[in-house]
């Protein structure tokens, strides 16, 4: 993104910012812009316009350990069987032990409350856009793709961690105060309109810094899979694939480098000296230190003798006690530029979808052809074409684990949508595991403020 290099861009967006974003007292009760300035002026013109938007993904990278900036990275892992803290701290520990309590501060500030002040910042950009008879057609076109992009990638995880939560589409801070609970399935037709649209609208050969009708492909994939929609899963994730655009790197240490062929969509950093904010959430601040997380025994077990992956992306500390944590991002904080992006989307999750998507339609020795691609460049032997349905999805779940570990939420969400969280959880944490902790709870300031909005179910 060259307009992070620009003094006046970011002069700019700054003032968007506080006229378009400030007031969020509520997670869904958000304040209408009450500046001077209104909605038309700030989408008066091109540069205002883009400023309007860039201005949304300075919001989501402002933070580390925030909703799309490392903290779908860490919560959920801390959730599953992944993570846990080398030192205790209750807020987190309450995800290590799925006991999270509703008045929990980073699941109200950290991660519910930030969805929705990004999906109204959405809100107002794609209703300005659509009023704007300043903005040029073909970039009002690209802006309104690029939002609606980011508008679903907040609903999904919304979705994933809390099952129904209010569809805010609108700014009216009247109805949005008081909206009950959309049910999921509504949800989801909703994201696949967003990105329906946004596919469509985007560029294919734009930088991968902002996205694009490939990431917008991308996501729609992993959202028909988790609908079961399998042929429409693999029709997405095979435009990509074949598009040859992208392609797996053959060096496990450069895929999540800032120019990964492998990368379909990150968000570049928007301060200097920073990095991927994973980097800076796991890594060790210097070679002394003690790391804040540690992998699990169990998933350290898991991996395959000779499997590259752990020697890449897996550190190991010095001294006493030995620490294992991730290390796919390597920088902790300071280099400038940036080597290391906040990867939303890759190409070797693609070949993942595309063969869970395949088994579902009874083509095991294709689906073992994709697979067998992640395990290639990790170095490990081939899975029989000829294994048998139950025998694919365990080494698909595996995969799934090994390859996407501590990386957006996946191996939580995995042992929910595929019905195995009792199963696997249950066995991990024993006692501490209860089926209605696969959902976290709704937040208790939320609950007080909408009459409407409902808990879920286990939590007070």
């Amino acid at each position: 993104m060259k307009w992070l290099n620009n003094s006046k861009c970011f002069f700019i967006t700054g003032m968007l910012i506080i006229l378009i974003a400030t007031g969020c007292k509520k997670l869904v009760q958000v304040k209408e812009p009450d500046d001077s300035l209104s909605t038309n002026t700030v989408f008066s013109n091109d540069s205002l316009a883009q400023a309007a938007v860039n201005g949304i993904y300075i919001k989501v990278l402002s933070v580390p350990k925030y909703f799309l900036n490392g903290g779908m990275s860490l919560f959920p892992a801390l959730s599953a069987d992944e993570l846990e803290r080398t030192v205790s701290l209750s807020s987190e520990d309450q995800f290590i032990s799925n006991s999270i309590l509703s008045g929990n501060q980073l699941i109200y500030v950290n991660i519910w409350k930030a969805a929705y002040i990004y999906i109204y910042q959405c809100n107002i950009c794609l209703e300005g856009l659509r009023k704007s008879t300043g903005v040029s057609a073909v970039l009002k076109t690209r802006l309104t793709g690029e939002v609606q992009f980011v508008r679903a990638l907040c609903y999904y995880y919304l979705v994933n961690l809390f099952g129904d939560v209010p569809l805010v589409l609108g700014t009216n801070a009247d109805v949005n105060a008081l909206m009950a609970r959309t049910p999921a399935e509504d949800i989801y037709i909703q994201m696949e309109t967003d990105l329906g649209a946004a596919s469509d609208a985007l560029a294919v050969d734009r930088p991968n810094t902002s996205p694009t009708s490939y990431a917008a492909k991308a996501l729609l994939a992993r959202v028909y899979l988790y609908q079961q929609k399998w042929s429409k899963a693999e029709q997405m994730a095979t435009a990509v694939i074949d598009s040859k655009q992208f392609m797996l790197e053959s060096n496990l240490d450069t895929v999540f480098r800032c120019n990964s062929k492998e990368t379909i969509f990150q968000w570049a950093p928007v301060a200097d000296k920073i990095n991927a904010p994973e980097g800076n959430i796991f890594v060790q601040s210097n070679a002394g230190s003690r790391p804040n997380y540690k992998l699990t025994n169990g998933l350290l077990a898991a991996f395959e003798t000779g499997d590259l992956r752990k020697q890449y992306w897996v550190k190991t500390t010095t001294g006493n006690p030995v620490y294992n944590y991730p290390y796919k991002y390597k920088i902790y904080q300071s280099t400038s530029p940036p080597e290391e992006y906040n990867i939303v989307l890759r190409l070797a999750e693609q070949y993942l979808i595309r063969a869970e998507a395949l088994a579902h339609k009874e083509m095991i020795p294709e689906a073992v052809d994709d697979i067998n691609k992640i395990r290639s460049r990790a170095q490990l032997s081939g899975i029989s074409r000829s294994i048998s349905s139950e025998q694919f999805f365990q080494a698909l779940e595996q995969e799934r684990r090994i390859e996407l570990f501590a990386e957006w939420g996946h191996r939580w969400f995995d042992l929910k949508r595929t019905n195995r969280a009792n199963t696997v959880l249950k066995d991990f944490k024993g006692s501490n595991w209860s089926s209605t902790d696969q959902l976290y709870p709704i937040p208790f300031s939320e609950l007080q403020a909408d009459p409407n909005l409902e808990q879920n179910g286990g939590y007070d």
